[in-house]
């Protein structure tokens, strides 16, 4: 498994929300802490974007993830909300039994070393009752059109290794324990931008998306000769080269 290395990245991931707005996500997050609850744990919270975007649905609302840089940059930017976060693993979660009403996790579960210790971690510190959120991609469910699996073509084979189909994941939270999860489609994330547009605001870059991060170096240049090949054939026609993203977040939940 590849891993990615987001210390060095901490200052410039808050990036891609500038560029998507994760709407669905936002939406689907909102909903699950309502009402609002006493306890509320985000897993894998880096620069606690998505803490900070449900403060006030939880009395207490931490984050925890391995990256102190990230870390760093959650607390320094929620120095006006009460949010505690700390650095630790997923795998092992420093909280006692039934600390939390809620778990979630927002495009992170795929870096977890082992989904089958987290979801059993999940299942200690829920209380009664409790539950957990995933949202990630699912590139087995075959409808994502992406630029950078045209492109960089070693991504969709990591992908495919380090994303579980939605099912699996069902099926795991029912091993750990939940008394049953569902799973639905979050977000549809769909734009087309030309190329030029897409180096020149730092998208076509190592650091934009973890697909990209986890290359080695000849693999991403050699995507980025890709593009800019595919640039040069539509430049001839009179045209510029269009990229697509098209991919969809899945929703897991899983309730004691």
């Amino acid at each position: 498994m590849r891993v990615t290395d987001y210390d060095s990245v901490a200052d410039r991931f808050d990036r891609r929300y500038e560029l998507y707005r994760y709407g669905g996500v936002l939406e689907t997050l909102q909903s699950f802490l309502d009402p609002p609850v006493a306890a509320a744990l985000e897993i894998g919270c880096g620069t606690g974007h998505w803490l900070r975007a449900v403060t006030g649905r939880a009395a207490v609302l931490a984050g925890i993830d391995p990256s102190a840089p990230m870390l760093a940059r959650a607390r320094a930017s929620a120095v006006d909300a009460p949010i505690v976060v700390v650095r630790g693993r997923a795998e092992s979660l420093p909280w006692r039994d039934g600390s939390f009403d809620r778990l979630f996790c927002i495009n992170a579960l795929h870096h977890f070393a082992d989904r089958a210790a987290f979801f059993a971690e999940a299942v200690r510190v829920l209380r009664p009752g409790g539950a957990l959120l995933s949202i990630g991609k699912d590139p087995h469910a075959g409808v994502d059109d992406w630029w950078v699996y045209d492109y960089f073509e070693e991504t969709r084979a990591i992908d495919l290794a380090r994303f579980a189909p939605i099912r699996i994941l069902r099926g795991e939270m029912a091993l750990a324990g939940f008394a049953w999860a569902e799973s639905f489609e979050a977000e549809r994330i769909a734009a087309v931008r030309p190329a030029a547009d897409l180096f020149t605001t730092g998208v076509i870059d190592r650091t934009f998306t973890s697909q990209l991060m986890v290359l080695t170096d000849e693999e991403f240049e050699r995507g980025v000769a890709r593009i800019r090949s595919a640039q040069a054939a539509r430049a001839a026609d009179g045209a510029d080269l269009q990229l697509i993203s098209d991919f969809r977040l899945f929703a897991t939940v899983g309730r004691l």
